[in-house]
């Protein structure tokens, strides 16, 4: 096996390390986006910054689409593969993303995933009746303005208006966050907290928080925790970064099918509806149950799985 330069380093540097490298591809990925944007939509830098600033959506969605693309891939994706070739020297390996899948262990994630979608869209809507204190009604009404103005950004890219804008959609909304996301969060971010506190149920509460957090939306941070948890252990367990990478990818891709199936009128349930109809109890509870069955199936293909390596 080869070492990186950072092998042998404390956990707590190779931290420090993700996070530098996070913050230098962001500003080079949008640095080169917004010069691009002059020869690929007659914009320039300065105007670009403006439409970014104002959220002027109508008149320059493709270009917000191009940078939403380079935000993915700069802030998640090459962190993480960097960060694998400095800590081991091959990043595949790093991220585990060297294992073959096993067919019937992606059609049970897939399921696990479909199955989980009620609940934690309950779980999303108790977050939303969530009051803070008085004293931080100013800073309560900041934030909901801000993921409103965010779901509204959201709500215009999903809006595709034929099968082309649908499937870039799901590159760019489902594919290419799945990908950068998991390795980062998953592949890199929970190997070093599980390398620190020694626990790997610490490991994936922490990756997370932090996978909610980089989101950047309060009214989903609840959901969004315990959706990484749950890619988090599916990648405890598996010990294959392409499992958590199905499981998000499938978790987005439905989203961004169901609304624009909803959006042409050929459905009838929002999809942040699904498990919130009258009397949703049992429904809540079956999604619940289904959902830890699934994990548990999981868990004991890992342990057979590791056992048959042994022997």
């Amino acid at each position: 096996m080869a070492y990186g330069f950072f092998f042998t380093a404390r956990p707590f540097t190779k931290i420090l390390l993700v996070l530098f490298l996070m913050v230098t591809c962001y500003l080079i990925f949008f640095g080169l986006g917004i010069l691009l944007a002059w020869p690929l939509y007659k914009v320039s830098p300065q105007e670009a910054i403006s439409i970014l600033e104002s959220r002027d959506i109508a008149e320059h969605l493709s270009m917000l689409k191009y940078l939403q693309v380079l935000y993915s891939v700069g802030l998640f994706l090459i962190p993480a593969l960097l960060t694998g070739f400095l800590i081991q020297k091959n990043s595949w390996d790093y991220l585990q993303a060297n294992q073959p899948l096993n067919i019937s262990i992606v059609i049970l994630v897939v399921l696990l995933l479909v199955a989980s979608i009620p609940w934690i869209n309950y779980v999303g809507f108790l977050n939303e009746k969530l009051l803070l204190p008085e004293r931080w009604s100013e800073w309560m009404d900041r934030i909901r303005q801000n993921d409103e103005n965010s779901w509204e950004l959201m709500k215009s890219y999903l809006a595709a208006e034929n099968i082309w804008g649908l499937l870039f959609n799901l590159f760019m909304i489902a594919l290419i966050p799945a990908v950068g996301e998991e390795f980062l969060f998953r592949g890199i971010l929970q190997r070093i907290f599980s390398e620190w506190f020694r626990n790997g149920h610490i490991a994936v509460l922490l990756s997370a928080v932090l996978f909610s957090l980089a989101h950047y939306q309060f009214m989903g941070f609840i959901p969004r925790i315990l959706l990484g948890a749950l890619f988090g252990y599916i990648f405890l367990w598996t010990s294959n970064i392409w499992l958590p990478v199905i499981a998000h990818f499938v978790n987005n891709a439905a989203g961004v099918i169901y609304y624009y199936l909803y959006l042409q009128d050929k459905l009838g349930t929002d999809p942040q509806q699904i498990g919130m109809q009258k009397n949703p109890i049992l429904f809540i509870l079956g999604s619940v149950s289904l959902t830890l069955i699934g994990l548990l199936v999981i868990r004991q293909w890992g342990k057979d799985s590791a056992n048959s390596h042994l022997t």
